[in-house]
């Protein structure tokens, strides 16, 4: 298929500040005073004691743990803009022999549809600028979720699936395979990949049973084999499986014959299957994990492990992150870089783009240090791909839907650190728990399906989304610890609503029982699973967070103290 040349809009408007819709989640709400573990919630906000406050300190950087130099919602670089009426997704990048990267998309009128087509487009400057994008693959179907190789001998592989919206049930066609053997100047037929996941089935589970997709860059073995990794259903099984198909010719045939099963289980939909080739060949697969309930719920993913280049794999076990729609970058040290769309709610509850860093990629990948890389602010978002373009600097690339955008952010590795230590931070869940403290609130709402929110969610020593204590409506909202002896405090930090404007006071009870403001947070969007801290020295036998504004309703992620040193 030849490259057609697509004009695009070179100069792309100013993207407008992120206003998030609010929120109205289901659950149950709670209007009554309640007991609980040493909580007594109210439904009345505090007032401030009489006299004239000391002026509010101003943020206190935290020497335990601070937050990355990039914004989560500005990206370093706009890599191209949509055709007029067409949105860009899906993005994939490869990092190339001779330094250059090579990316591709999905351009296309909306999430899905039927004018699905891919595009390719490549910087030569380690990802400042890029050339404009061209067309690679349009067919009359949804050609969509494109990723691209480079094989040791330098021949490119680009892979994709289609779907068929034209009919109903949508029909998926099948996944694909073309090569280029001059950096992409001109690519071959598409050849489809054989699989068992394929077959004709009167069974309708979205889809009719029988159909395969991937969602997973085609991997080089070190003996020069090719494994593509590919999920779907068999005629007479809805429950979606994970394989992957063997290629000895370069990726010009893939053959159902050579397809090995990484996971398959009744009541488990095991999805998006990433692989990333580690030293001595090991292959490891992070799969995506999907439920009765749900494809996009916070479940854990799974790892599974070959030893023998793909032939055989080990059992799947659940692993800490809750990904989707990955992509790992093999770093110049050793390490994997981990790009993924987060369902956790701990971030923001727009499957934010986060990064992690496998520091021991050959063991189980757990406790990996993590940061929020990119949130567009809509519901429409990951999906991402990340390049090193240098030593231990990467490129993490994401779609922005509201306007159109494909983006990139630049992250320094080192920047993502496991969260450290902080002895001189106070468990206020373990006095709660104890009787030794209490905590007066209004924010008293609870969520079902989500344990985390609820009035110790901002006490828990967890800082997000779905891990803290929310007011069932917009601010005002309170929320005070009281201790039962006085203590010596140095400071008090606070974290508000991630991904969303909101401000607040935060204010201390001295023990002459007057109550002082030690700091403000502005109505500004907060990202990150930092706390701001504020200085706060004396004795004091409460703390309290004032919510003042807020968009949609009010959430206290998470309030802290610490004891003076020694």
């Amino acid at each position: 298929m030849e490259r057609c040349a697509v004009l695009h809009d070179q100069h792309p408007r100013p993207r407008p500040p992120a206003l998030a819709p609010a929120i109205r989640p289901g659950g149950t709400m709670r209007s009554v005073p309640i007991v609980l573990a040493g909580v007594v919630a109210f439904g009345v906000v505090s007032s401030p004691a009489s006299g004239t406050p000391s002026p509010p300190s101003a943020p206190v950087p935290d020497t335990a743990a601070s937050g990355p130099s990039w914004s989560p919602g500005t990206p370093d670089v706009v890599i191209a803009q949509a055709a007029p009426g067409k949105k860009l997704h899906f993005p994939n990048a490869e990092r190339l022999t001779d330094g250059s990267i090579v990316a591709v998309a999905r351009e296309g009128a909306g999430h899905t549809g039927q004018d699905g087509r891919l595009l390719m487009l490549t910087s030569g400057d380690g990802g400042s600028t890029w050339s404009p994008p061209e067309v690679v693959h349009d067919s009359p179907y949804d050609d969509r979720d494109p990723m691209i190789t480079q094989l040791a001998s330098g021949r490119l592989l680009l892979s994709w699936f289609q779907n068929d919206y034209s009919v109903r049930p949508p029909e998926p066609m099948g996944t694909f395979v073309a090569h280029s053997d001059d950096g992409g100047e001109t690519w071959s037929a598409p050849v489809a990949v054989q699989s068992m996941l394929s077959g004709e089935s009167d069974i309708v589970d979205t889809y009719e049973l029988g159909w395969n997709a991937s969602h997973g860059q085609i991997k080089e073995l070190p003996g020069g084999d090719l494994v593509v990794p590919l999920y779907g259903t068999i005629p007479d099984d809805k429950w979606q499986k994970a394989t992957v198909v063997r290629s000895t010719d370069g990726g010009e045939t893939w053959s159902a014959s050579t397809e090995s099963l990484i996971a398959s289980a009744t009541g488990t939909h095991y999805q998006e299957p990433v692989l990333t080739v580690l030293p001595g060949g090991v292959v490891h697969a992070l799969l995506r994990i999907g439920t009765a309930a749900s494809t996009m719920g916070a479940v854990y993913s799974q790892e599974s492990w070959s030893y023998d280049g793909g032939l055989t794999w080990s059992a799947p076990a659940a692993i800490d992150l809750v990904t989707s729609s990955a992509h790992t970058e093999v770093l110049s040290n050793g390490d994997v870089f981990l790009a993924y769309g987060d369902l956790s709610g701990h971030f923001t509850d727009k499957r934010g783009t986060v990064g992690a860093v496998i520091r021991s990629p050959l063991s189980p990948w757990n406790g990996a240090a993590r940061e929020l890389v990119w949130d567009s602010g809509t519901g429409d978002q990951a999906n991402p791909a990340v390049v090193e373009v240098r030593p231990g600097r990467v490129l993490v690339i994401g779609f922005d839907s509201a306007t159109s955008r494909l983006v990139g952010t630049f992250v320094d590795v080192a920047e993502i650190r496991a969260e450290r230590p902080d002895p001189r931070r106070v468990d206020l869940g373990s006095l709660v728990a104890a009787g030794e403290a209490s905590v007066s609130t209004d924010m008293t709402h609870v969520q079902a399906g989500r344990p985390g929110v609820g009035v110790l969610g901002a006490i828990d020593g967890v800082v997000g989304y779905w891990d803290a204590a929310w007011a069932p409506r917009a601010a005002p909202a309170s929320y005070a610890v009281e201790f039962a002896t006085p203590r010596r405090l140095s400071e008090v930090g606070v974290a508000l609503k991630p991904g969303y404007a909101s401000a607040a006071v935060v204010s201390v009870r001295g023990g002459d029982g007057e109550w002082r403001d030690v700091g403000t947070l502005d109505s500004v969007v907060r990202w990150g699973d930092d706390l701001t801290w504020f200085d706060a020295f004396g004795v004091a036998d409460a703390v309290r967070v004032s919510i003042t504004s807020s968009n949609g309703w009010a959430v206290l992620a998470e309030v802290g103290v610490r004891a003076p040193a020694g």
